[in-house]
């Protein structure tokens, strides 16, 4: 058996790279899916506390009381969306954390700068509201 030529040791060490950089790049791109995915879901929650605020207005206008099983039966589909929310994110925090340390256990400790959406503050979101 004849020992590989330094050409085939370097298509193998490109080979290996090239897999290597496809596999990160693919944890890297679902790190920034589940980010776009959060603000997606904290941008329903935001639009849901609106929701239920307005109808708990629009009950203590009706009545000018604050009837506790009216108001209840106004709002319960959002306060239980509201939930499935809220769930989701802890769920999306936890999987961004895995995958976050999965990266740089691949990387020699690099943590994940490019792949973060940062979530925009309240002010941002008020003048992309605007």
């Amino acid at each position: 058996m004849t020992p590989p030529s330094p050409f085939d040791k370097f298509v193998d060490k490109f080979k290996t790279g090239t897999k290597a950089a496809g596999q990160q790049a693919k944890l890297v791109g679902r790190i920034t899916a589940l980010g776009v995915e959060k603000q997606t879901q904290k941008t329903e929650r935001d639009r849901l506390l609106k929701e239920i605020g307005t109808k708990t207005y629009g009950v203590y206008k009706k009545s000018k009381a604050m009837d506790s099983a009216q108001l209840m039966e106004e709002i319960v589909s959002e306060l239980n969306h509201l939930e499935r929310i809220e769930l989701r994110l802890e769920e999306i925090d936890v999987e961004i954390a895995q995958m976050r340390a999965e990266y740089a256990a691949r990387n020699e400790g690099k943590e994940v700068v490019d792949a973060d959406v940062e979530e925009a503050t309240d002010d941002e979101v008020q003048d992309e509201e605007k």
